[in-house]
């Protein structure tokens, strides 16, 4: 995924201001019914990826005994915890 210039940002962010204030001016009841017809957004995601790691064997079996108490595949929640951290990460490194 590509960056967005400075100026893509602002102009967006200029945009979504002038919607939010034309919104503003609308009576509730008619930004309401909009808000129950319209349709929801869906982005596609492409299907997951396999991933092959070498991991010290103590931390594959730290990892198997807190999934196991979780009750979910240990494959599973070292991709919640992978996912976790990136968001992390993302918000820490966020260009202002």
């Amino acid at each position: 995924m590509t960056r967005l210039s400075k100026e893509i940002r602002k102009s967006l962010l200029e945009e979504a201001k002038d919607w939010d204030t034309a919104v503003a001016r609308e009576p509730v009841e008619d930004v309401q019914k909009l808000l129950d017809e319209a349709e929801p957004f869906e982005v596609p995601r492409p299907a997951p990826q396999p991933v092959s790691l070498r991991l010290d064997p103590y931390d594959i079996s730290m990892i198997k005994r807190f999934a196991r108490k979780k009750g979910v595949p240990h494959t599973q929640l070292m991709a919640l915890w992978l996912h976790e951290k990136i968001e992390q990460e993302k918000k820490v490194s966020a260009p202002d």
